[in-house]
């Protein structure tokens, strides 16, 4: 893993991605709530309340490839507008793009990748009103996913209660590593 930030006072980014129903904002709100929990102030950008919040509500609820692209970038610029005014930001996101990803990664504020995986019959029992086909095109059935190339932390999810816990653990232990002061190489 390589953390730089060469921007004074910039604050970590912690970005959360994986296909609809995998349970990312599940994830980041627990995360949230223990950095909390610490004495941090981290600012939660999840890609529902976001989109809910920025556009209208006609617009809000399309999901076509251009909405898709704007969406991603304006979460990549809002979450490095945080970070560089010392808000630590965690992201929870879709906005499976490589080259928002790309630009997020070379950015002056530490910046890592959290991949949440889950089997797709296992999201479809979950989410069938999602998965079954009618409406707007799904990331993963209908659009394919750019998952990152290099992330810093895979996780498998098998929505077992206890292994939110867990997956938690490792988040926070990846947000440590974050906030180490200027760490290079691995």
């Amino acid at each position: 893993m390589t953390f730089v930030s060469d921007a004074p006072g910039s604050a970590p980014i912690l970005w959360i991605t994986g296909l609809s129903g995998v349970g990312k904002t599940t994830l980041a709100r627990a995360v949230v709530a223990a950095l909390r929990g610490q004495g941090e102030h981290p600012l939660l950008l999840d890609g529902d309340g976001v989109r809910n919040a920025l556009e209208p509500p006609e617009q809000a609820c399309l999901h076509d490839a251009p909405l898709r692209q704007m969406r991603a970038w304006r979460m990549a610029r809002l979450a490095r507008l945080a970070a560089m005014q010392g808000v630590p930001v965690v992201v929870a996101t879709i906005s499976l793009l490589h080259a928002v990803q790309s630009w997020s990664r070379a950015g002056p504020a530490p910046y890592a990748e959290v991949v949440l995986l889950a089997d797709l019959a296992v999201l479809r029992q979950r989410k069938p009103q999602l998965y079954a086909g009618a409406g707007s095109p799904v990331v993963g059935v209908d659009i394919a996913p750019e998952f990152p190339v290099q992330p810093e932390l895979v996780l498998q999810q098998s929505f077992e209660q206890a292994q939110m816990a867990v997956h938690c653990e490792r988040v926070l232990q990846l947000w440590q590593d974050l906030r180490a002061p200027q760490r290079r190489g691995t």
